[in-house]
């Protein structure tokens, strides 16, 4: 019985660290989202048309992020 309860035990702490590490690796992906789209922004509105973004959608992603 004491096997079962370590074997659960186990079990549910490395489906705590897999989820963890998976909440870092997110977050750090956030930060590269608004980084990204902060260099967009820099970008005048004809040069967002020509690439197909619209300021819209960059400022939105921003404040999605942050």
């Amino acid at each position: 019985m004491l096997d079962s309860s370590s074997n659960q035990e186990a079990a549910i702490s490395a489906s705590t660290v897999l989820l963890f590490d998976r909440a870092m690796r997110v977050q750090a992906i956030r930060a590269d989202i608004v980084r990204a789209a902060q260099e967009l922004s820099r970008l005048s509105d004809q040069h967002l048309a020509d690439i197909g973004i619209n300021r819209s959608d960059i400022e939105e992603t921003i404040e999605r992020y942050i």
